[in-house]
């Protein structure tokens, strides 16, 4: 009787594993038939200048030459929780545009790699984000929270544009432009 038990679970994990790895095949397929416009194309307008300046505020030393932000200041900045929706999206656009480099350019792994490490961070805090929503503690959890997945989404980009500008691959302005 034991041994049905034992079979049916190793029936599910194998089936749970089939389709994870189906799913990650279809993400690299098409990422790897995704051209330079189609990729541009998938990142959602943000905007860099609120991304920046929390950023800023978060790795800033000298707090007392400098004010904080609060949570509703970041709330305004960032669109809510569905801006932090908006950067979790752009996460995978910024992976999916490191693997583009990493077709011409095989050192481009690490980068790849890094990237998805910050993108499950973004998720991760986005995640307890949308925990404390559903909780009504939105409002006192969004300044630990959303300030982190800024600043983690602030530094993919700047990896992002630093390896373009180390590769003579074209479109490196519309690259800026877009980001």
């Amino acid at each position: 009787m034991s041994n049905i038990y034992f079979t049916i679970a190793v029936v599910f994990f194998l089936a749970a594993l089939g389709i994870i790895l189906l799913r990650y095949w279809k993400r690299v397929r098409q990422a790897a038939n995704s051209d330079w416009e189609q990729l541009l194309s998938r990142l959602e307008p943000v905007n860099r200048e609120s991304i920046a300046r929390i950023a800023e505020d978060a790795l800033h030393d000298d707090s007392s030459a400098y004010t904080e932000l609060d949570g509703p200041a970041m709330s305004s900045l960032l669109g809510g929780l569905e801006g932090l929706e908006i950067l979790e999206r752009n996460c995978q656009v910024l992976i999916d545009l490191a693997a583009y480099v990493q077709r011409w350019y095989p050192e481009a792994v690490v980068v790849a790699e890094q990237l998805r490490m910050n993108a499950r961070e973004l998720e991760w805090h986005v995640a307890r984000l949308k925990g404390a929503a559903q909780t009504g503690n939105l409002q006192s959890s969004f300044a630990d929270y959303a300030q982190r997945a800024a600043v983690i989404y602030y530094g993919m980009t700047q990896n992002v544009l630093e390896l373009y500008a180390k590769t003579t691959l074209p479109g490196v302005t519309d690259l800026q432009a877009a980001l």
